[in-house]
């Protein structure tokens, strides 16, 4: 058996087997689901996405080899998910939508609920003030800017876990604001 992120050591991109593909698919198949899911994909869609993969790399034609194994299944999924946003993205703009009462009635839109609205997003406001400085700034370039926990961990000089931290209480602070009106 392979060691662990690798593809058979070095191995030709022609030697795919049908086994190995199999053995592939048990070690790194829940990671796949997993990395798919924190990114929004709905059940059966990271399902679909996880075979996708597979069948990219069983497909495999090109003479070459495979130096790490783990960054390349993980490359192809993120290529898979890519191509999965861009064909929904264009699905979305095909989709036209008929006009229904109940979901497109200006009661949304009434004052009481336009004034809530306002003093969620204050108390949210007031929330990240209240959060100590690094706290604040993690969340926000998490959270906000979309920066990466591994980006972030850098900038500030700490483990991506102290990160995880960090998000963890604000989050907590942030949803206690929300939750109890505070």
């Amino acid at each position: 058996m392979a060691k662990r992120g690798t593809f058979e050591g070095r191995e030709s991109l022609e030697a795919w087997t049908r086994s190995r593909l199999e053995t592939y698919a048990r070690e790194y198949g829940t990671a796949l689901t997993r990395y798919f899911d924190r990114r929004g994909a709905p059940p059966e869609v990271s399902q679909d996405l996880v075979q996708e993969v597979f069948a990219r790399l069983a497909g495999l034609t090109r003479k070459g080899t495979i130096q790490n194994g783990e960054a390349y299944l993980m490359r192809t999924a993120s290529n898979v998910w890519i191509d999965y946003l861009r064909r929904k993205q264009r699905a979305d703009g095909r989709i036209h939508l008929e006009y229904d009462d109940d979901a497109h009635s200006p009661a949304g839109l009434s004052p009481e609920n336009v004034l809530e609205s306002r003093q969620s997003l204050e108390r949210v406001i007031r929330a990240l003030e209240g959060l100590p400085a690094r706290t604040r700034q993690i969340y926000l370039l998490c959270r906000v800017d979309g920066q990466r926990r591994r980006a972030v961990a850098k900038q500030f000089r700490i483990s991506i876990s102290a990160v995880d931290k960090h998000l963890m209480a604000a989050t907590k602070i942030i949803g206690l604001a929300v939750k109890d009106g505070v």
